[in-house]
């Protein structure tokens, strides 16, 4: 038996508040009891999983990049399913956006139409994220305590 290959992108989205940085996280109108999530979804035929990471972004949430930064990838198996994912983890940095908003899926995946309601979560708060997203949570925060970025606090 042979696994089918799916390539797949995930997009941790941040940005730093007095408090401390934040991570952008939603729950679908259609399942509101699961578990937090970030942007996430399937590579297109002809493109390279950075747009992919830009597209899923924008479609899912609203929201345009200008960037994305490589995390990391990781290699799933669904053996019930005969799947295997190959997923690209990249991450954005973003700046003063609103607190909380729902925007309605676009494009043509599975969960277009559906509702997303999305919040920002302090990143050392984060336990209920979606299983397959925690994967490269730390090196993340790794990766921001190195970085300085665009205080918000001192720009409103």
């Amino acid at each position: 038996m042979k696994f089918r290959r799916r390539e797949k992108v995930a997009i941790y989205i941040t940005r730093e508040q007095p408090e401390g940085w934040e991570l952008l996280v939603f729950h679908p109108q259609s399942a509101p009891d699961s578990d937090w999530q970030i942007p996430a979804g399937t590579i297109e035929d002809a493109e390279i999983a950075k747009e992919a990471a830009v597209r899923e972004t924008l479609e899912e949430s609203g929201l345009s990049l200008a960037t994305v930064q490589y995390v990391g990838e990781e290699e799933m198996r669904y053996p019930e399913r005969m799947r295997v994912h190959y997923t690209y983890f990249y991450h954005a940095h973003i700046e003063c956006q609103e607190n909380r908003w729902t925007h309605c899926v676009a494009g043509d995946g599975q969960d277009c139409g559906d509702f997303f309601h999305f919040a920002w979560l302090p990143l050392e708060r984060i336990t209920q994220l979606e299983r397959r997203h925690h994967i490269f949570l730390d090196r993340l925060i790794h990766r921001l305590e190195r970085t300085h970025h665009y205080d918000c606090r001192k720009h409103g």
